[in-house]
């Protein structure tokens, strides 16, 4: 599943680069993450949290920067392991560009999960995605400037998304007690 987002941030190309490679604002930025730990330039390992649906587990997480052109990209390679629910791998292709006095951050993500995560569906773990690229990128963006905003909106937000979803799974639940009521 591919996720993508643009935000326009009001600080130089050089500011933005030296944050996305800091692991206290990758850790800030990273929902349910619990720690951070730089291992090389290009390796970080990390603990972190997440729910998808019922599904809650914490998670080791190994994450490595390729293709590194500083200060203009670099690719995010990343997987975790949450034990019995399951595992996730992805990559996120990151772009700075200079535009109207700041940075154009640009990503491009794509995610896999396997296990007790890839059961819960793959229109809830889209839309968990979603949320959690968002909110990670407009975390850091909201770091290095307040007023930076989402260049994209014009794509469905990842809530009403999640709403959605969890709309239809109440109307279905709703409809199988109507039918075992009538059938018994």
């Amino acid at each position: 599943m591919e996720v993508k987002g643009e935000y326009q941030i009001g600080s130089s190309r050089e500011k933005v680069w030296a944050a996305l490679i800091d692991p206290e604002v990758l850790k800030a930025c990273i929902p349910g993450c619990e720690s951070i730990e730089q291992i090389s330039d290009t390796e970080f390992a990390a603990k972190v949290t997440a729910t998808i649906g019922p599904v809650r587990a914490k998670f080791n997480t190994s994450l490595k920067l390729e293709n590194v052109k500083a200060p203009e990209s670099y690719t995010l390679v990343g997987s975790s392991k949450g034990g019995a629910a399951g595992f996730g791998k992805g990559s996120a292709n990151v772009t700075l560009t200079e535009a109207d006095g700041g940075t154009l951050l640009g990503y491009v993500a794509e995610f896999n999960v396997g296990g007790k995560l890839a059961q819960v569906g793959s229109r809830l773990v889209l839309a968990v995605t979603r949320k959690t690229a968002d909110d990670f990128f407009g975390s850091f963006s909201k770091i290095l400037d307040p007023n930076a905003r989402r260049m994209d909106a014009d794509e469905e937000p990842a809530a009403a998304v999640m709403s959605k979803t969890w709309m239809a799974v109440g109307f279905a639940l709703l409809a199988l007690l109507i039918w075992w009521f009538l059938l018994r």
